[in-house]
């Protein structure tokens, strides 16, 4: 293997281009005339920098890329970029081995603009490449498992950055979390990983009650900041992946000592952007054998039932959503708790009345000191109390007109999650409906929240009543209408922040916000604000594949060549029967996505329908192109059959010059010897009769570009017919001259 840094310049020219490439193949559908041209810039590039070399490999850090251990372009920023997104897919190195055909780097681009949870579910970038078997790339992925095993460390480089030998690979991570040392090697990685493994979860956890214990008042401090950077790292990189990561740092839990568990059910762990909360997540994820367990073992370490303990007892059985059937376990572990000499007996019974407490008892008693100080006679505030309450992060906020609708419509979300009474559920819910109307970018956040406290009521174990149900699918609209229509008027004053949470909270209503977008993307003239309309809908998947359906009979022209889009996106093959009406669409454009759309789909009826579409001349080279996609090797053969039969007086020859441009449009060294035929044939009735199509042949060998094909140009060269020769002599001539013009690069 050659390793060149000399390579450096046109190598960075190579990995940005192939960076810009991601994102065009990332947006546009596999066919779009701007991913044909990227890529071609691509693998120029990248023939450029290949140039006398056997192979290169370059090395993926977490912000740059590395030649030889030499950093590439240490402060260009796109490809720092570049080199995250590859690394938040694991990937550690490529490798390039000449000739990297343009459909090989297509395939690559393709798996890795995947997001990392569907790249890991498929078996990692490694797997994926080598599945497509593309030639002249492969790639070398992060071995979290080999970190993992590294159970122990204790070099000299370590020790020098304050690791003793002996100590675990979890302890050098939770002290980095802990905000007490460097991060590890291959960090994010393994913070990442975390929602994957719940051993390297649960270690973790006993690394941090280990750093955690002897911190004294500090220790919550610990835990949670410890637990924030975790959520921070994963919801980052791969937000979907944080319900896992809660749950197995919610199984990790009896990692903890009694204190520490009380410290993190206790908190409130807000991820940033994900418009989630860790800890509460957590709360829900408890396993249900562990439950009794946990709240025995508070209680016997507190020797008591405080105010703390008590809320924190209580917000474990309101997020884990605990009934009756589940208290009666929890209430098993306390009388088994009994025997023990401590606490003493009315502890328990306290807990138990705790337990037997209906949320509404619970929620009164906690909130009647806060209503007493908002009340008309509430006592007047010490000046030093006031002094603290105006300092305190969103306090003033909270008070504003503003910030009240929102906690109010907050405050309805949570009594639709905790109260069963129909009549009240009724009122809530309404409530939300009414209220949807102010929302503001602000609420963008907790959205989520409150779509999933109505979903939760709709998919509960005992079915809703009929208006109890009617009312919470009108607020699940009304909740989707007003994001859709605060998004609209907000664009081009939102944070990336927002745009996160709007993400989050769109995926948190699922289905129920499929046909406020498709609204959204129908009224919206910008198509800046039109775009991202696309990513929410194809993110549905099959729950939008209904609504989106209906909407491909839509007099209006661009929004069916939207949904089109979309369809493509989603590729379920149960939508090609009503795809295929829009292959005759009047509008062009409409003809093409549609084309589009069969291609990223798939399968023999795609493919027959796109053989029909050759014929047109508006969608030819769509057709072409996702013919190939589908089966390359069946493309090609039905169009050499088309030329199978050359007229010796020349007649229909426009088919058949179609055909061997087809030929030379996909590429293959399975068309030259066809093509060589027609470009060496001699019999020709007028021998001028032929020179059209011979020429077609020679530009055709030419777009294939292999070394056979340019052996048959070199043929060509020396034919009788001048015209033919002329051409195949410029052909090599030029080919001639671009090698050398490369070998002086």
């Amino acid at each position: 293997m050659t390793n060149n840094p000399d390579a450096a310049g046109p190598l960075v020219r190579a990995l940005k281009q192939l960076a810009t490439a991601t994102k065009v193949v990332s947006f546009y559908p596999a066919q779009h005339p701007m991913v044909t041209s990227t890529l071609e810039k691509a693998a120029v590039f990248l023939k450029e920098a290949l140039t006398d070399h056997e192979s290169l490999t370059v090395g993926v850090a977490e912000a740059a890329f590395l030649v030889d251990r030499t950093v590439l372009a240490e402060e260009d920023r796109v490809l720092a970029g570049f080199a995250s997104f590859l690394s938040r897919r694991d990937v550690s190195g490529i490798a390039f081995r000449p000739p990297v055909e343009q459909e090989a780097l297509k395939g690559f681009l393709e798996v890795i603009a995947l997001d990392p949870g569907t790249l890991r579910s498929r078996g990692g970038p490694a797997k994926c490449i080598q599945e497509r078997r593309l030639g002249g790339i492969s790639v070398v992925e992060f071995d979290a498992a080999q970190v993992l095993r590294s159970a122990r460390t204790g070099t000299a480089e370590e020790a020098g950055a304050g690791a003793s030998p002996g100590v675990s690979w979890t302890d050098l991570l939770a002290r980095f979390l802990a905000g007490q040392g460097p991060a590890p090697p291959g960090g994010q990685h393994l913070i990442r990983r975390l929602a994957g493994d719940s051993k390297a979860a649960w270690d973790l956890m006993a690394s941090l009650q280990k750093l955690g214990a002897p911190a004294g008042q500090e220790r919550g401090a610990i835990l949670i900041g410890a637990l924030r950077r975790t959520a921070a790292e994963v919801g980052g990189a791969e937000p979907e992946a944080l319900p896992a990561l809660a749950q197995n740092l919610a199984s990790a839990l009896m990692a903890l000592d009694p204190q520490g568990r009380k410290e993190v059910l206790g908190a409130s762990i807000p991820v940033p952007g994900a418009g989630i909360d860790l800890a509460s997540a957590m709360r829900a994820r408890i396993p249900e054998e562990k439950l009794g367990e946990l709240i025995v073992s508070m209680v016997q370490s507190e020797g008591s039932l405080n105010a703390r303990l008590g809320s924190v007892i209580r917000k474990v059985l309101i997020d884990r959503g605990v009934n009756d059937q589940k208290k009666t376990s929890v209430l098993e572990a306390i009388r088994s708790a009994r025997g023990a000499e401590k606490p003493p007996p009315d502890v328990w019974n306290s807990v138990e009345e705790l337990l037997k407490e209906s949320q509404d008892d619970w929620i009164s008693r906690e909130y009647k000191g806060l209503l007493e100080l908002i009340g008309a006679s509430a006592p007047p505030l010490e000046d030093g109390l006031k002094q603290e309450l105006m300092a305190l992060p969103d306090f003033v906020e909270a008070l504003t007109p503003v910030g009240v609708k929102r906690r109010v419509w907050l405050l309805f979300s949570d009594l639709v999650a905790v109260d069963n009474e129909p009549a009240r559920q009724w009122v809530a819910l309404d409530q939300i409906d009414k209220r949807a109307a102010g929302l503001t970018p602000d609420w963008f956040a907790e959205c989520g929240g409150v779509a999933e406290s109505m979903r939760n009521l709709l998919g509960a174990g005992t079915a809703p009543q009929p208006h109890v149900r009617e009312a919470a699918l009108k607020a699940l609209r009304a909740t989707a209408d007003a994001l859709v229509r605060c998004y609209r008027k907000s664009f081009h004053h939102l944070t990336p922040e927002h745009h996160a949470a709007l993400a989050g909270a769109f995926e948190r209503l699922g289905e129920f916000c499929v046909e406020s977008l498709i609204l959204g993307l129908a009224e919206e003239e910008d198509w800046e604000i039109r775009k991202p309309f696309l990513a929410f809908l194809a993110a549905r998947r099959a729950a939008a594949v209904p609504a989106l359906v209906k909407r491909l009979a839509d007099p209006s022209w661009y929004l069916v060549r939207n949904v089109l889009l979309i369809l493509g996106e989603i590729a379920d093959p149960s939508t090609i029967a009503a795809i295929a009406p829009a292959l005759k669409h009047a509008e062009p454009r409409v003809r093409r996505d549609a084309a589009a759309a069969l291609g990223k789909i798939g399968g023999p009826r795609a493919f027959a329908l796109l053989r029909e579409c050759l014929a047109d001349p508006e969608t030819h080279e769509v057709a072409l192109r996702s013919l190939a996609a589908i089966d390359r090797r069946r493309t090609i053969g039905a169009f050499l059959e088309m030329t199978e039969r050359v007229d010796l007086f020349g007649r229909g020859q426009k088919q058949m010059k179609e055909a061997i441009a087809t030929l030379g449009a996909l590429g293959g060294n399975e068309s030259v010897p066809r093509l060589r035929a027609i470009l060496m044939r001699g019999m020709w009735l007028p021998p001028w009769a032929g020179d059209t199509v011979r020429v077609a042949a020679a530009r055709a060998l030419e777009r294939i570009g292999t070394a056979t094909a340019l052996n048959a140009l070199q043929d060509g060269s020396r034919l009788w017919r001048g015209a033919v020769r002329g051409v195949c002599a410029e052909i090599v001539g030029q080919r001639s001259l671009g090698g050398a013009s490369a070998g002086r690069h």
